[in-house]
C-alpha cells in the first residue's frame, strides 16, 4: 500500500492541534513552512506550542523545534497556516 503524499489543510490542522498522544507523549511532527520574513524553514522534529489569542486569530500556529527526546530547542516559530507547505513529508493542499 502506498503512503499518502498529500494532506488537506483542515486535516493537517486537526493533527497538529493534538498536543499529547494517548500514551502520554507529545505529538511530534515534521513541518516545512515560509516564515514572515520569506525564508523557507524546515523543522524535522517539532511540536505545537501555545500562542497569544490575538495571534491565533491571525491564522497562525506556534511551532517549537525539539530534539529526539521531545526536549525544546531554540524558540517558538509563528507559522501562518496558509504558509505551511509540508507536514510529515506530505504536501499540504487547500
Amino acid at each position: 500500500m502506498n503512503k499518502a503524499t498529500h494532506i488537506r489543510r483542515n486535516m493537517m490542522l486537526k493533527e497538529m492541534d493534538i498536543r499529547w498522544l494517548p500514551n502520554g507523549k507529545r505529538n511530534i511532527f515534521s513541518v516545512k513552512f515560509v516564515d514572515k520574513s520569506g525564508k523557507l524553514r524546515y523543522i524535522p522534529q517539532a511540536y505545537m506550542r501555545g500562542l497569544p489569542y490575538s495571534v491565533q486569530d491571525a491564522r497562525q500556529r506556534g511551532i517549537q523545534p525539539c530534539d529526539c527526546k521531545g526536549n525544546a530547542e531554540g524558540h517558538v516559530y509563528p507559522a501562518g497556516i496558509d504558509m505551511i507547505i509540508m507536514y510529515n513529508n506530505m504536501e499540504v493542499d487547500l
